[in-house]
C-alpha cells in the first residue's frame, strides 16, 4: 500500500495554478500529469521540497509542487496518475477540472479521483 498525502492550492498568482503532491521517499512510485487540451494550459514547471535535516532521512516526506499556467479561454482537464516504477502497475488516478478565463487566469473546478 502506498502511502501519499495529497493537498492542491492556487497560488498568489491566479495566471498559476499549483498542485502539489507529498510522499514519502524511498518509495517505487512517481507521479506523472497529462492534460488533455494542451491548448488551454500547459505545465509550467515542478520543483521538489524534502524535509529540512541536516542528514538525509531515507523514507522523509517530499512534497512535490507542479505548476500549470493559463493560455487561452476555455475548459480542461489534468489528469495525475501514481505509477510504480518496476512494473508501471498505475495505483492512482486523480483528474482536475481547469478552466482558464480571457485573463489566463485559471482556476480549479473540481478533482475526481478515479482509482
Amino acid at each position: 500500500m502506498i502511502n501519499v498525502f495529497k493537498k492542491k492550492r492556487k497560488t498568489e498568482d491566479s495566471k498559476i495554478l499549483e498542485i502539489i503532491y507529498e510522499k514519502s521517499s524511498g518509495i517505487p512510485f512517481k507521479w506523472e500529469y497529462e492534460i488533455e487540451n494542451t491548448n488551454i494550459c500547459k505545465f509550467e514547471r515542478s520543483y521538489s521540497i524534502g524535509e529540512k535535516t541536516k542528514e538525509p532521512i531515507c523514507g522523509g516526506s517530499v512534497e512535490t509542487h507542479y505548476l500549470f499556467k493559463g493560455l487561452q479561454k476555455g475548459k480542461t482537464k489534468i489528469i495525475f496518475k501514481c505509477i510504480n516504477f518496476a512494473d508501471h502497475y498505475i495505483s492512482e488516478i486523480n483528474e482536475y477540472k481547469v478552466e482558464v478565463d480571457q485573463d489566463k487566469n485559471i482556476t480549479l473546478l473540481e478533482k475526481k479521483i478515479k482509482k
